[in-house]
């Protein structure tokens, strides 16, 4: 809708000043209820360019709207000159029943000309599965949800560590520490392997002997020894199997799955090439890309022992995307702490020629509430697993009737980590996350399963004075609480728009919140299920059907189920 009104305002500015005013410059808003339903301070920026002041551009574009419009009821004009566009209670009406003609189609966008490729989650083997790790997933399974239904062809990619200075470490640490180990009775090898790693790593930082003993062994793992590399396929398909699983349990999945150990052959073979070029250049017998005139500091490429930094393996990668998936957009969901680098990967790649449309969207930390920050080296981390376990049973203690435990608790994680925008730090607080009131994944959740308790109450008792194919009076929605839930949900393709554009998926879960307390008031105001009046319970019933449908459609935007029951 916001874009409807951009465009009829744009056609308003022509016919009064004969300006070609670019439609992205109409900035559209939602202003404070009694404010009305849309606001534009585009004649404010209008008025120095056609020589009058606000309000009388305001004037002007107001009569031009007025005399060619249905869908709004009235235009008023405030100081300094903002236009305030009220939607005429016929276009609300028409929302609720264009809803539940389209399903979840509703907020669909049409289909767009590009391809984009969201690279997400991008764990590391040989460590294990952490909570930080889980807001990576949520981000950009969310994303990629909302790109397609913007229209977009999307192709979700996860990029896997399966090479680098960390494997090595845990490789020496295994050999070091665990010779001769039965592997076979390890129960939890991902969690065995994120000890190992994190005790090679303490005794790596406090005897220099280790150092050459684990460098050792990263170069007999480059050249290809038969012992290591070995041992290598064999601790890495571990660390496989179980991202496979979680992501399973998450619901999750990826169209393509690349690996750090293939991309760093690439990277090798490209280096001369890069050199050549003057991408890279030689400097105290490591390999770096210069970058101090664009202040982008120094990108070291390869160490002076040979061996790959990120860099080396994330060009190759790159180019591949742009290649060979003929992509228009790359983005990349990673920590906030690697937005330089990603703007080094980035300028590098523009000097190689490759124009395309490149994205970073950083993430901050996740703690447990009165936790440390996590760090694998430390062996500190909180595992997903059991984060997820812990929400789910204190689920469990809060709503012992309930057979949804695991799905709730899922819900509520993924909501709770999705609700802060990405820059944000996170304190996980579980018993915060499964409350049934406030901003959680439960209250909504609760939402929807209300609101189908309602629709089974009313086919039990008014379905045979209400035909299922009769047509409801939306005229009849003329409550304020009713004209405020129906205008939340016409804000719904807007929503999808909007993070379509800039990525802030944070934006669903305070939808979603916005629209259960929207509901919630309309629900204690307005009885639904009214015998005495069966036209006015019939539109009503519309209402909450189109309720149920958008609400779950968000949800599910987020990875997160809608219940029937609680």
């Amino acid at each position: 809708m916001k874009f409807e009104i951009q465009q009829l305002i744009q056609q308003a500015i022509q016919s009064a000043f004969g300006i070609d005013f670019d439609v992205e410059r109409i900035k559209v808003d939602y202003p404070p209820e009694g404010m009305g339903d849309f606001s534009t301070n585009v004649a404010l920026l209008l008025a120095k360019e056609v020589g009058k002041n606000p309000m009388e551009v305001a004037e002007e574009i107001r009569d031009r709207i007025s005399s060619s419009l249905e869908m709004l009821s009235r235009i008023e004009i405030a100081e300094p000159g903002f236009l305030n566009l009220y939607l005429a209670e016929k276009s609300l009406q028409q929302v609720v029943a264009e809803i539940n003609k389209k399903g979840g189609e509703f907020g669909n966008l049409e289909k767009k000309n590009e391809k984009t490729m969201v690279e997400y989650s991008q764990p590391n083997t040989h460590k294990e599965f952490h909570i930080g790790h889980l807001r990576n997933v949520f981000i950009g399974s969310a994303l990629v949800n909302v790109l397609k239904k913007a229209g977009s062809e999307v192709i979700a990619a996860n990029y896997i560590g399966d090479a680098g200075t960390h494997i090595a470490k845990c490789l020496w640490g295994l050999v070091k520490f665990h010779p001769g180990e039965d592997f076979s009775k390890i129960e939890n090898k991902t969690e065995f392997l994120g000890k190992v790693y994190s005790e090679a790593v303490q005794k790596i930082e406090s005897e220099d002997k280790y150092k050459d003993e684990f460098k050792e062994i990263q170069k007999e793992l480059e050249n290809g020894d038969e012992a290591i590399s070995k041992l290598w396929k064999e601790t890495r398909e571990w660390s496989l199997n179980e991202f496979n699983l979680i992501y399973k349990e998450l619901g999750v999945s990826f169209d393509e799955v690349f690996f750090e150990s293939e991309e760093e052959k690439a990277g090798r073979k490209m280096l001369p090439k890069l050199i050549e070029d003057g991408i890279a250049k030689k400097s105290q017998g490591a390999v770096i890309a210069d970058l101090e005139e664009y202040g982008l500091g120094v990108l070291v490429l390869q160490r002076g022992d040979g061996s790959a930094l990120y860099g080396l393996k994330d060009i190759p990668l790159a180019i591949e995307k742009f290649e060979k998936y003929k992509i228009e957009e790359s983005i990349i969901v990673a920590d906030v702490r690697q937005s330089l680098y990603f703007r080094q990967i980035f300028k590098i790649l523009g000097k190689m020629g490759f124009k395309n449309k490149m994205a970073h969207i950083g993430y901050e930390f996740v703690a447990l509430k009165g936790g440390e920050s996590m760090s694998s080296r430390k062996g500190n981390v909180v595992p997903a697993r059991y984060l997820i376990a812990e929400v789910a049973s204190e689920v469990k203690r809060k709503f012992p009737e309930t057979v949804l435990a695991s799905e709730i608790g899922l819900g509520a994680v993924k909501f709770f980590m999705l609700k802060y925008s990405s820059g944000t730090k996170i304190d996980f607080d579980i018993n915060e996350s499964v409350k049934l009131e406030g901003a959680t994944g439960p209250y909504v959740q609760y939402a929807h399963a209300r609101i189908a308790s309602i629709l089974r109450k009313a086919e039990e008792s008014i379905r045979d004075t209400i035909s299922s194919d009769s047509r409801s009076d939306l005229e009849l929605l003329a409550h304020p609480k009713e004209r405020s839930l129906v205008f939340e949900l016409l804000k719904f393709p807007d929503l999808v728009e909007e993070i379509s554009q800039n990525y802030a998926v944070h934006y669903l879960p305070q939808y979603a919140i916005g629209l259960a307390d929207k509901f919630h008031s309309f629900y204690a105001e307005c009885k639904v299920i009214d015998e005495t009046n069966l036209e006015l319970t019939a539109a009503r019933l519309e209402l909450v059907k189109a309720v149920q449908i958008v609400l779950a459609e968000t949800l599910r935007l987020m990875g997160i189920s809608a219940p029937d029951k609680m």
